[in-house]
């Protein structure tokens, strides 16, 4: 029997770890999906989150007094706004003038060495020819 060679060679699947919808970090294993319920209102989300946000959200989810089908999308943007690496202003970078002057100074004994290296190679020089 004849069989074609990519009939018989086993495929390899690539696992792809998603990304959780909140903190953007990898879900390796046992990601869970939170749909919002049928009775919300249209679009109806659905999120994938790791198990920290997850347990962030349920902790949300029982602190709400609300009763009503937009309480998971509340609590979810309560849980986003925590935990998200947007919800907080980036480092600031460091001073401009003060990065200037540590560059400079970095140049200033760079010139100095090369000066005094090529001094020393002149004297050598100097000495060698008398």
């Amino acid at each position: 029997m004849a069989t074609d060679r990519k009939e018989t060679e086993q495929r390899l699947h690539w696992y792809k770890p998603e990304r959780c919808s909140i903190c953007t970090n990898f879900t390796w294993f046992h990601p869970i999906v939170v749909e919002e319920p049928v009775e919300a209102p249209e679009p109806r989300f659905t999120w994938l989150l790791c198990k920290p946000c997850h347990t962030a959200l349920l902790e949300e989810l029982s602190r709400s007094s609300i009763n009503s089908s937009i309480r998971l999308r509340i609590a979810m943007g309560f849980v986003a706004a925590e935990r998200s690496p947007n919800a907080y202003a980036p480092k600031l970078p460091p001073n401009d003038s003060e990065q200037l002057r540590r560059e400079f100074a970095w140049f200033a004994w760079f010139i100095i060495i090369f000066a005094a290296l090529h001094l020393v190679i002149l004297i050598i020089w100097w000495v060698g020819l008398k």
